[in-house]
């Protein structure tokens, strides 16, 4: 019973009540996390295909550019997180309401952040099938890679932060030694004077502002989830740190890995450019660590989502962090993974919008004082009809968007039109726009969760 005891208080209890000081974090642990999610095969396929459209200089200024962006955004929302000691589901509880924020954004997050650990487990699942054929297995299994690689990264995401910490400590040195010699062995392959002199054909250019909204685009999601490993960080000043730190860097270095690798190889498919630089395992190794680091924490934020939709106390996380994972590897294993690429790229249209809403109650309205804030009962219709608005701004931007428009960031325009509509509607609604149900005390609600 004893050891039972042990292994329980192991995991990680909490889900959507506060995080006390004496279980706040280094920014380094967070700052850990994000580099693991910002390490990932994304990372490198962008890199390459800007490689090929623009100089390499252009490529990495692209990146920087685009990364500050998300990670300016992220700074605000996970200081939001920190100062009130709450995921991004429970900062949501005031700019939709406490029932707005479960049935409307939480489950948005929650199947997006589900379908790309379906996604991502069927990656990691494909690299290591290869990883054995190359090693002599001929024939392993596609459905068995699933199963092992989906309940290993599902392990960590159940053990929660301190798990998910550890991994990315032992994993982020290694796939940043994997990219690096990447980087090495390509350069004085092909030279650093043809990589850094290569011009593209004027017909096949990409123009920055196109880079820099693909980039934006690529990592928007992490403009409303940081607060889900903010929530642990001691300060503000440490919010910033962590966040810039572990984001920024990280992926400024994938993106130009990508880039390179793929100017010296001409393949921009990570496995087949580590296979022509003559380490196809290295290329398996890299896919599977930077799938694992990433997958933990889409496991990690769909089960906090879903905890807010179901109303859930806190000790139900690690329960509903494996029925997560669970049905992520149900999906990869179906071979849905690819039919819902397309369907989530839709639905991320309306994932960033959510952190719109978020940022213009608690920084515009609220002043950005934790005093000001406090969760509302059922719905405040100025948080819904706001990220509506911005959210199919950014889907019509992400389908069609207008011709002769320089700069067009789905996302950050989704953002953008969120935050000012929220804003207006406040104004002129008010409290009103809480249905006349009132706020509920911070008290009451983590009642609700023990």
């Amino acid at each position: 019973m004893e050891n039972n005891d042990v292994k329980l208080a192991n995991l990680e209890q909490k889900a959507l009540s506060r995080i006390p000081d004496s279980m706040r974090q280094s920014w380094a642990s967070i700052a850990f996390i994000w580099i693991g999610v910002m390490i990932c095969i994304p990372m490198l396929m962008v890199g390459g295909l800007l490689s090929g459209m623009m100089t390499l200089g252009s490529v990495v200024a692209a990146a920087v550019i685009g990364f500050l962006v998300c990670a300016v955004i992220m700074v605000l929302g996970g200081m939001q997180g920190t100062d009130l000691g709450l995921p991004s589901t429970m900062c949501a509880t005031k700019a939709f309401g406490d029932r707005g924020s479960s049935f409307v954004t939480s489950i948005v997050v929650f199947i997006a952040q589900l379908g790309w650990f379906g996604v991502q487990t069927a990656v990691c699942a494909l690299a290591f099938s290869s990883l054995m054929v190359n090693v002599g297995v001929a024939n392993f299994p596609f459905w068995l890679s699933c199963l092992i690689w989906g309940i290993v990264m599902l392990f960590t995401a159940v053990y929660g932060f301190t798990f998910m910490k550890i991994l990315n400590y032992i994993a982020v040195p290694a796939l940043l030694i994997m990219c690096v010699y990447g980087i090495v062995h390509s350069i004085s392959t092909v030279g650093w004077a043809d990589l850094a002199n290569f011009t593209p054909p004027a017909e096949a250019t990409m123009p920055m502002a196109a880079a820099i909204s693909l980039v934006i685009g690529l990592f928007a999601v992490g403009t409303v989830i940081n607060p889900d490993f903010t929530r642990y960080a001691r300060s503000r000043g440490a919010t910033a740190l962590a966040t810039l730190a572990g984001v920024v860097p990280a992926a400024v270095v994938m993106i130009f890995a990508g880039a390179v690798m793929a100017r010296s190889t001409g393949q921009y498919d990570i496995s087949l450019i580590f296979a022509n630089i003559g380490v196809p395992v290295l290329g398996m190794l890299v896919l599977i660590l930077a799938t694992w680091t990433t997958n933990t924490a889409n496991a990690y934020t769909a089960a906090l989502a879903l905890m807010k939709v179901l109303s859930l106390k806190d000790s139900k996380r690690p329960y509903i962090t494996m029925l997560c994972g669970a049905i992520g590897i149900v999906i990869a294993i179906a071979g849905l993974a690819d039919a819902l690429t397309a369907f989530i790229t839709i639905l991320g249209s309306f994932v960033p919008p959510i952190a719109g809403a978020v940022l213009s109650d608690y920084w515009l309205i609220g002043k950005g004082k934790p005093s000001n804030w406090h969760p509302v009962r059922n719905v405040n219709f100025c948080g819904i009809v706001a990220w509506a608005a911005g959210g199919v701004i950014a889907l019509l931007l992400n389908i069609a968007p207008p011709a002769g428009l320089v700069f067009n960031s789905p996302a950050l325009f989704g953002i953008i039109i969120t935050c000012v509509v929220y804003f207006v509607l406040y104004k002129l609604a008010g409290k009103t726009a809480f249905g006349g149900k009132g706020v509920i005390s911070v008290e009451e609600v983590e009642e609700r969760l023990k």
